[in-house]
């Protein structure tokens, strides 16, 4: 299980995730500005404990003021009445004891710190499964160089059904010999709607994977909710504006009082192929 936690208060990336392997959780707070409380936390149906992490927000141009949160009150909840009041392990870092995430369940995220209450609810989709990948070597001349002379560069096709009754948001994560590279052509956070193909055979293409020949290149698929979605992909948007000149922003976020960061829900499927020569 993929365990990040980012804090892009500073644009500092720290590995940790919500399941106990790897993923990317952002505190973006691009601004100076007051300090306020970030929060990210996700479930999924694997085994947990899953990892709620809270922290005060930082100014960008000093990189100052990020500090855990301790002494709060974490409570994860769903629709049917299961609760469960989360352990803080290690200063600002609180995890579960006892609930487990179910698809087609809504789940919320309560948090109480000196009297002020932050909330934020998440519905957790259905699994969908990656059926096969493909690639293509994009002939030189036709695309970026690699940045390295011994690669190439690929897009790589992931093929899978969409799930023609409900709306569908997912998150593509590539690894190369089972390693993320953040510096990645194509940005950071690569996610996709249904909008266009609902209910098809959907042949997902990611764009310009630097690699070399023999590689074994996985595509990690998360069905994501729809405020993960929207987080993400404002993220990406946000990142982009300031790193063009523009003013940064913060993403959009679920969680109300004016909390910064995400509480999201999960599944997760991934495949694997070798790069021939």
């Amino acid at each position: 299980m993929i365990k990040k936690h980012i804090h892009i208060v500073i644009l500092t990336i720290f590995l940790s995730f919500v399941l106990a392997s790897c993923e990317k959780v952002i505190h973006l707070d691009l601004n100076s500005a007051d300090t306020r409380i970030v929060i990210e936390g996700n479930i999924t149906p694997d085994a947990g404990p899953y990892e709620v992490v809270i922290t005060t927000s930082g100014d960008y141009y000093t990189a100052e003021g990020i500090m855990p949160i301790t002494g709060a009150q974490v409570i994860i909840s769903d629709d049917i009445g299961n609760y469960d009041t989360l352990t803080e392990k290690s200063d600002g870092i609180y995890l579960t004891n006892n609930i487990v995430g179910e698809s087609d369940r809504t789940y919320s995220l309560d948090v109480v710190y000196k009297g002020n209450s932050f909330s934020g609810s998440e519905l957790l989709p259905v699994k969908v499964t990656i059926d096969s990948l493909s690639y293509e070597e994009i002939p030189k001349n036709a695309g970026p160089p690699p940045e390295e002379p011994e690669n190439k560069i690929y897009n790589i096709f992931c093929s899978f059904n969409d799930p023609e009754e409900t709306e569908d948001y997912y998150r593509f994560t590539v690894l190369r010999n089972g390693e993320e590279d953040p510096n990645r052509r194509g940005g950071s956070y690569n996610v996709a709607s249904d909008q266009l193909f609902n209910g098809q055979t959907v042949k997902y293409a990611i764009w310009y994977v630097e690699a070399a020949p023999q590689d074994t290149i996985t595509i990690i698929m998360d069905a994501i909710g729809f405020n993960t979605y929207e987080y993400f992909r404002t993220l990406n948007d946000a990142l982009s504006s300031g790193g063009m000149g523009g003013t940064p922003y913060n993403p959009i976020t679920n969680l109300s009082n004016d909390a910064l960061g995400y509480f999201g829900a999960y599944t997760r499927d991934r495949s694997s192929i070798v790069l021939e020569e």
